[in-house]
C-alpha cells in the first residue's frame, strides 16, 4: 500500500479511531515541543526572563506615576493585566514556532507520513499552552515578590489561571494560521505590530475610562480588555467599572468565553486547512 492510500484507509476510518489516531498525534508533537526545550535552553530562559522584565518594568517604571480607580494599590491593577498579556503572547509564540518548522520543511516531513491532518496543529496548540502554563506561573511568582496579593480563595485563583490557559490556547490558533500563511520566517516579526495595538489599546495597564470615545469603544470590546478584567474579578483585584461601560467590562468572564469560542470556531478550521494546503 502507497503512502496516498495509506492515508485515504486511514481517513476512511470510524470517527472514534480518527479521533484517537488524532490524540495520538497530538501527544507526539507536544513530546516533540518538550524535546526541543532540552535542546534549545534558550527557549526556556527567555520564557523564564521575560515575565521577570515586564514586571519589574513595568511596577517600578509605570506603577510609581499611576492612579488606578479607588485609590487602589497599582500592583494589585496591574499584574492580572499583565498575567492577560502573557496569554496573548501565545499568537507570536505559535507564529514563528509554526513557521520555522515550514522554513526547515519539517511540515513536509510530516506529510509525508500517515498522520492525521489536525493532530500537528493540535499538539502544538497544547505545546504552547504547557509552555505559557510555565511563564504564567513565573509571572505570578514575580507578583508575589514585587507586593501583588489576589484577595480570592484558592478555587478562584486556580478558575483564573485556567482561563488564562483557555485564552492562551485560543490566541495560539490565530497564531498558528498566521505562521502557515505567511510567506516566510522573518515576516512573523511583523506580528510584534499586531501585538503593540492589541495589548496597549486595552484595560491592562490603565482603565479604559480616561480614553477618548472612539478609543475607548475599541478597547472595551478588544478582546484582551475582557480577559484582564474576568482574571481581575476571579482573583479578587477587580475595578469598579462605570454605569455605562461596554457589556465585555460588564460580564467579562462570560465575555471571556464568547471571545475564546470565537477565536477557536474561526481560526481553528482555518489553521488545519492551512496546514493541509501545505502538502506538496
Amino acid at each position: 500500500m502507497n503512502l496516498v492510500e495509506n492515508i485515504a484507509t486511514t481517513e476512511a476510518k470510524p470517527w472514534p479511531s480518527r479521533l484517537r489516531w488524532c490524540a495520538g498525534d497530538a501527544m507526539t508533537i507536544t513530546r516533540r515541543y518538550l524535546i526541543h526545550l532540552r535542546s534549545a535552553p534558550e527557549r526556556a530562559v527567555m520564557a523564564l526572563l521575560l515575565p521577570l522584565v515586564f514586571t519589574l518594568l513595568f511596577v517600578y517604571v509605570l506603577g510609581s506615576n499611576m492612579r488606578v480607580p479607588g485609590n487602589g494599590v497599582y500592583v494589585d491593577f496591574l499584574l492580572p493585566g499583565m498575567l492577560a498579556q502573557m496569554a496573548v503572547f501565545g499568537i507570536a509564540g505559535s507564529a514563528a514556532v509554526v513557521a520555522e518548522d515550514k522554513h526547515k520543511g519539517v511540515i513536509d516531513r510530516f506529510h509525508s507520513l500517515p498522520m492525521s491532518r489536525a493532530g500537528v496543529p493540535v499538539g502544538q496548540s497544547l505545546a504552547e499552552c504547557l509552555g505559557g502554563l510555565i511563564t504564567l506561573l513565573v509571572m505570578a511568582a514575580c507578583g508575589f515578590l514585587v507586593g501583588w496579593r489576589p484577595t480570592a480563595d484558592a478555587s478562584h485563583i486556580a478558575a483564573a489561571l485556567a482561563l488564562l490557559l483557555l485564552a492562551r490556547y485560543a490566541f495560539s490558533w490565530f497564531g498558528m494560521w498566521i505562521g502557515l500563511v505567511v510567506p516566510s520566517r522573518s515576516a512573523t516579526d511583523l506580528i510584534g505590530m499586531l501585538m503593540f495595538p492589541l495589548t496597549m489599546i486595552s484595560n491592562i495597564f490603565v482603565p479604559t475610562d480616561g480614553m477618548p470615545a472612539g478609543l475607548r469603544a475599541v478597547a472595551d470590546w478588544n478582546p484582551v480588555s475582557a480577559v484582564v478584567s474576568a482574571v481581575r474579578e476571579l482573583v479578587g483585584n477587580p475595578v469598579a467599572v462605570s454605569p455605562d461601560a461596554a457589556w465585555p467590562l460588564t460580564h467579562p468572564v462570560t465575555a471571556t468565553f464568547g471571545w475564546c469560542a470565537l477565536l477557536l470556531g474561526v481560526f481553528g478550521p482555518l489553521a488545519v486547512s492551512a496546514y493541509r494546503a501545505q502538502r506538496r
